[in-house]
């Protein structure tokens, strides 16, 4: 029996206790974030026993460990979420989140298809009713039902691949495809941007986090074959990399809206993970063990860290949202003094994420490089080339990154306030903070014990690798140290500080203020400007629209700059899909006459063509 199966019963249990608890939202809540926690609790316990006594983790497994931590700890975030936002309706939420969570790991413990399939129509259909939780939104209900559309289609390809038969080519591009609109690949990633801002801070973390990492678990799982060829696999995963991770990231700085930013970084991270299953496979295919062993416990420390970090700045989101009320940064500006917990966990993840040392983000994409790099040393001319292209736009990608967030703690959290919700926003109470400190701690645990599971897998996995996997295990250990230690002297300074503070004071003076008595926020940059000059840099790409109101005379009394960036996907591929049906439709409603003596030509005829169809298939 899967280890797993009793912790996802305990969760699904949960969704019927809320349920039938829905007339009493305290109770609901208790049943269902109980029934949650406890289940995804006792799943951990259940994995870490089973490493203890020495057995092999598994792919499952591997895409399993978000799933549980983030169920763990995002309902404790959700139910101070939920006080104000819904919080009557806590047995329809807790009742859908259970689901969705206990779907996703009855994903991972599929053993037919069949069953994987239920379990992935069934995850997707609980985790829509979480997108349009907030009915009376008109954008939610958009949101949902792009969603729905997105995961419809996903559903359609994954029959044509689990019920006809194909070559292995054509079962990978299937798959690529089905799992892709949920990864959120190039022009498969529309739902993304639409469903992250709609839903519940809690619930985009568990999305962001863990299930759109499951399209990835489906195409290994259904779309790779070993009669399959690792050249088109390689270079398809590092291809589709290549193009999502520097497009979403570059559409993520160009946003305002914080939640959607976050959803464009997720598109970003997605192709990270891309180019390093790419560069494994690719390994594989052209004999270059470095390349292949690096690249793939890269991917492993990115997907993890990912899910703990992203879930961790979703959640903090949530908190902002819940003491703004709203999610353009346009409007926000000086929470850090007024949300110090809040900005300070927000800010590590940010770094972290952004891949900067010494921040747990780091060593995933630390061992990516590597894998990289070893492919610049290939006889090969086509993987020296995909590595140094690879180098080049996880450095870009990275940059990127970094002035994205940049401008998130700049705009949100840095200056003076910009609306009347900012300045009066205070502080969320310590429980919301409490599951993003853990999911910190968690990625600085995957940072120091990197050495180890890399000695673990030279001992246990890579065993023909040990000149490859043991020097650099010594090399991340130093590099572990190195983070440590710096983490510990930033520590040091923080605290010795704050003891000075106490002791003698803090110092107050003005800032130079280039000669006006009175700043206030006009004087600073809006997220919008922030980004302006990337945002014009990259205008072809994302054809940004601005409405601006010049300042008029010597004493302006009123400017304004107003942009809105369309999604490349919509403008440029959808769009197009859309007006094309619109255009079949038109022609084809002159068909419904009204008519019934057409009606019944149209069956008459029909039926004759299907038995001269039957007479001569008999012939």
């Amino acid at each position: 029996m899967n280890i797993l199966l009793i912790p996802a019963a305990v969760i699904t249990a949960g969704a019927g206790l809320a349920w039938s608890l829905r007339k009493n939202p305290s109770a609901a809540a208790i049943a269902g974030a109980g029934c949650c926690c406890s289940g995804a609790a006792a799943g951990l316990t259940l994995l870490a026993l089973s490493y203890c006594n020495g057995s092999l983790p598994v792919i499952q497994e591997l895409f399993a460990i978000p799933i549980l931590i983030l169920a763990l700890l995002c309902p404790i975030h959700a139910i101070g979420y939920l006080a104000g936002h819904g919080s009557e309706r806590s047995g329809s939420f807790w009742a859908l989140f259970n689901l969705t969570a206990a779907a996703m790991l009855f994903v991972t413990m599929a053993t037919t298809r069949l069953g994987f399939l239920v379990a992935w129509e069934i995850m997707g259909a609980a985790s829509f009713g979480l997108v349009i939780f907030d009915r009376h939104n008109h954008c939610s209900w958009r949101a949902g039902w792009v969603y729905m559309m997105a995961c419809h289609a996903g559903a359609a390809l994954l029959i044509l691949l689990f019920f006809f038969p194909h070559t292995p080519g054509w079962m990978f591009l299937l798959a690529a495809a089905g799992f892709g609109l949920k990864i959120g690949f190039p022009l498969l990633h529309v739902w993304l941007p639409e469903a992250h801002p709609a839903a519940p801070a809690p619930v985009s973390a568990v999305m962001s986090g863990a299930m759109i990492e499951l399209g990835f678990f489906g195409i290994l799982l259904f779309g790779i074959t070993p009669a399959g060829s690792n050249t088109l696999y390689g270079w398809s995963f590092l291809i589709t990399g290549l193009i999502a991770a520097p497009c979403g990231i570059i559409f993520a700085a160009a946003q305002s809206d914080l939640k959607k930013l976050l959803a464009y970084s997720s598109i970003e991270n997605m192709g990270i993970l891309s180019c390093a299953l790419g560069l494994g496979f690719l390994g594989t295919a052209y004999g270059l063990p470095e390349m292949m062993i690096t690249a793939l416990l890269g991917a492993a420390t990115h997907l993890l860290n990912h899910a703990l970090l992203k879930g961790g700045l979703f959640l903090g989101a949530g908190s902002v949202y819940k003491a703004c009320g709203t999610l353009d940064m346009d409007k926000m500006g000086g929470l850090l003094k007024r949300m110090p917990r809040t900005g300070a966990y927000f800010i590590l993840h940010a770094l972290s994420l952004c891949g900067l040392p010494p921040g747990s983000g780091f060593a995933g994409e630390f061992l990516i490089y590597l894998a990289a790099f070893a492919g610049l040393s290939s006889a090969s001319p086509a993987i020296i080339a995909a590595s140094a292209a690879t180098l080049i736009i996880l450095a870009l990608t990275g940059g990127l990154a970094a002035a994205a967030f940049a401008k998130v703690i700049g705009a949100v959290f840095c200056g003076e306030p910009r609306s009347q919700g900012a300045s009066e926003a205070a502080e969320v109470p310590f429980y919301m903070n409490f599951p993003i400190m853990i999911l910190q701690l968690l990625s600085w645990i995957v940072l120091f014990t990197l050495p180890l599971i890399l000695n673990y897998a030279a001992e246990n996995i890579f065993t023909g690798y040990d000149f490859v996997i043991l020097p650099l295990a010594l090399s991340s250990a130093k590099a572990a140290f190195i983070c440590f230690a710096l983490t510990i002297l930033t520590l040091g300074i923080f605290v010795l500080r704050q003891i000075r503070i106490r002791k003698y004071g803090q110092r107050i003076s003005p800032t130079w203020d280039c000669g006006y008595a009175a700043p206030d926020a006009k004087m600073q940059y809006t997220a919008t400007s922030f980004a302006q000059n990337p945002v014009d840099f990259f205008r072809l790409l994302l054809h940004p629209e601005r409405k601006i109101v010049r300042p008029q005379g010597i004493f302006p009394g009123k400017a304004s700059l107003e942009e809105n960036i369309e999604d490349a996907g919509i403008r440029c591929f959808w769009q197009k899909i859309f007006h094309a049906a619109g255009k079949i439709a038109e022609k084809t409603h002159s068909l419904q006459s009204g008519s019934l003596h057409f009606y019944l030509l149209v069956m008459v005829v029909t039926l004759i063509g299907m038995l001269l169809f039957a007479v001569t298939q008999g012939n």
